[in-house]
């Protein structure tokens, strides 16, 4: 397959080049001695450090920066800092990385006048065109009084670090080999979850707080770590129906089956929905009758070999429905997300087209709700094109791609696409960093992959 050529490594920087770096060092330590005799925290004083570290590591080498993000994605402690709403508002390693990370870029850049600051692919317009409707609903929404000014900018931020994974990864990834390489690691990552997670399994118990979480994630997010998985888990599938390499299948298979079994005990019913879903369009596109026929028996059999407390979940949503006082024949927790719909109307009818600005709903049970009462429907009609050329540009790719980890990572990340937007039913799924920013990154490997073969068909 014809690429890109790579950019060449950094040989030397002399002169002016070094001022920034030089500043940078010298700014640490003065926080370092700064917070020495104004007896300020130690912490600010090491994130000092470790930030200018990780920006100087990044410079010379942006893939080392990108596997460091990787990893922090998932195993990044979270610090509490106050609280917007009903969330507490938090800081994690790569809130820090992934700016920092930037501005390595942007200085390797510079170094080499380059001034394309954002490689050329399908989803630059849609993106910039969500920015700009997000910041003129906001500015409105601040106006009117439908929202305030922290929670908006905590959101809106939160969303600007995810397109800047993918514009790191879309304009750092120049071929082929790097994108299997960084979706090996991610794979590897998401083994590493899975391991962590199988141990949590023996003490999980339905509707308390032992339930499987994420490393350093306090209070149990079983829909986070749930969708993760579930993203995964449908690339992983892809790549077992793929790839022939013997050996990198049976690693497929080994990630696969120590991320199923906690994904069960997650107890997340809007997770399985999702990977259900994932799994029917993976047998639909796949277009092998045997892959349909072990679906059907798989889902068919499901109750003979789910656990029993994975049974008890699934059949609590209609158990509990008979109580009195439920309306729509399920249990207290669908019927809020159900009802959630009702609220979000109420609210936003007074502003439906551009919404009240970011930060405005507080609900936490539906994405669609949450961006149509904040972004209006102007806002949801782009998030939804932006799915929708990710469909077909995965699609274009899957029919493209001959057999091979590619294709079968084209066809894993087609189903994953529509997991997201189903798991967005019952969860803030677009807000929530443990899914959006392993998402966002494999998504621009594809997006470069796309580019990649674009380049290839037109030469």
């Amino acid at each position: 397959m014809k690429t890109l050529t790579p950019l060449p490594p950094t040989r030397s920087i002399k002169g002016p080049a070094l001022f920034p770096i030089l500043s940078l060092i010298g700014l640490a330590i003065g926080l370092v001695y700064f917070g020495w005799i104004t007896d300020r925290s130690f912490f600010y004083c090491m994130v000092a450090i470790f930030g200018v570290a990780f920006l100087i590591l990044s410079f010379f080498s942006i893939q080392t920066g990108l596997i460091l993000m990787t990893l922090a994605m998932l195993f990044s402690p979270e610090i509490t800092i106050g609280t917007i709403g009903l969330r507490e508002l938090t800081i994690r390693i790569e809130d820090v990385l992934i700016p920092i990370l930037a501005m390595a870029w942007l200085a390797r850049l510079a170094i080499r006048k380059e001034f394309q600051l954002i490689a050329s692919n399908p989803l630059n317009k849609p993106i910039l065109i969500l920015i700009l409707v997000s910041i003129g609903s906001t500015i409105w929404g601040i106006s009117q009084e439908g929202t305030t000014l922290l929670p908006a900018l905590f959101y809106f931020l939160k969303t600007i670090e995810f397109f800047t994974i993918f514009f790191l990864v879309t304009n750092y990834v120049r071929s082929a080999g790097q994108i299997r390489f960084f979706l090996y690691f991610s794979l590897f990552t998401v083994a590493l979850i899975g391991i962590y997670t199988l141990f949590q399994v023996p003490n999980t118990e339905i509707f308390t707080e032992h339930r499987i979480t994420a490393p350093f994630e306090g209070v149990p997010q079983p829909a986070s770590v749930g969708g993760y998985m579930m993203f995964l888990l449908l690339i992983l599938l892809g790549l077992i129906l793929y790839d022939r390499h013997s050996m990198r299948r049976l690693f497929y298979v080994m990630a696969a089956g120590v991320t199923f079994i906690p994904f069960l005990f997650t107890f997340n019913r809007t997770s399985y929905a999702s990977l259900v879903a994932g799994l029917l369009l993976i047998s639909f596109l796949s277009k092998k009758p045997w892959v349909f026929g072990c679906l059907f028996i798989f889902l068919l059999t499901s109750p003979l070999w789910s656990p029993r407390a994975v049974k008890a979940r699934i059949a609590f949503t209609w158990e509990d429905g008979i109580q009195e006082g439920r309306e729509l024949g399920v249990d207290q927790s669908f019927e809020e997300r159900i009802g959630t719909y009702k609220k979000m109307w109420n609210s936003a009818k007074g502003s439906p087209v551009i919404g009240w600005g970011v930060g405005s709903y507080d609900y936490l049970d539906s994405q669609y709700a949450r961006t149509f009462h904040e972004i209006g429907a102007v806002g949801l009609g782009i998030w939804l094109w932006i799915f929708f050329r990710l469909y077909r540009i995965s699609r274009w790719l899957f029919k493209a791609l001959p057999d091979g980890p590619m294709k079968g990572l084209t066809l894993g990340y087609t189903a994953g696409l529509v997991g997201i937007l189903v798991h967005a039913f019952g969860v803030i799924t677009f807000y929530i960093i443990r899914i959006m920013e392993p998402f966002w990154f494999v998504t621009g490997l594809v997006v470069s992959l796309y580019t990649l073969k674009v380049k290839e068909e037109a030469s």
